[in-house]
């Protein structure tokens, strides 16, 4: 896929928050798009599956600011919906995608909170990716870190960057998880 192609598309989603959402979805997508991608490259899937999972996750939260329209909340069940409706009708125009892919794409976005279908339509790495995101900004608690671990993280680079993010263990307290600092760079 082009990179003028892909940049072109990534500025229509971040142009329909700027102006129905929030900057902090903004944040929240492209946080989740990098993941994806890196996540993607680790489970060495090809180049364009790569970018499918990428657009994907541009697109896996879309619904939101329409869901707290429409039904006052963006809660996953509304929010997946109707970003379904949004990517269903956006792909129309796309004549760079097959109608495969097209579909594809509003059942990931229709779908994307949901593990079995992370793992049906395998978009795990997009799954795995919004999980971190959402872990960082506090959507779940720390002390739940180890549970969601166990039972949603597979595959190799996701799980190795989930340890590394929230199962470190404190100094003085090995039973808690912890957020990882960030190093300091010495000149």
């Amino acid at each position: 896929m082009q990179q003028k192609v892909k940049d072109q598309f990534i500025r229509r989603v971040i142009d329909y928050y700027a102006t129905l959402g929030t900057a902090a979805e903004i944040q929240h997508t492209q946080s989740v798009a990098n993941y994806t991608r890196l996540i993607a490259d680790a489970d060495n899937r090809d180049p364009h599956q790569t970018d499918l999972l990428e657009l994907a996750a541009w697109l896996h939260d879309i619904g939101c600011p329409a869901s707290r329209r429409v039904y006052g909340n963006s809660r996953p069940e509304n929010q997946q919906h109707e970003g379904r409706l949004i990517v269903n009708e956006w792909v129309k125009e796309i004549n760079w995608l097959t109608s495969d892919e097209k579909i594809w794409l509003a059942n990931v976005v229709g779908t994307h909170h949901q593990f079995q279908s992370a793992v049906e339509y395998r978009f795990e790495p997009l799954f795995e990716a919004d999980l971190i995101v959402n872990m960082t900004e506090g959507y779940y608690k720390a002390e739940k870190a180890e549970h969601l671990y166990e039972k949603l993280m597979v595959t190799t680079y996701g799980k190795e960057l989930y340890k590394q993010l929230f199962l470190k263990k404190c100094d003085n307290d090995s039973s808690q998880p912890q957020f990882s600092s960030i190093p300091t760079i010495k000149k």
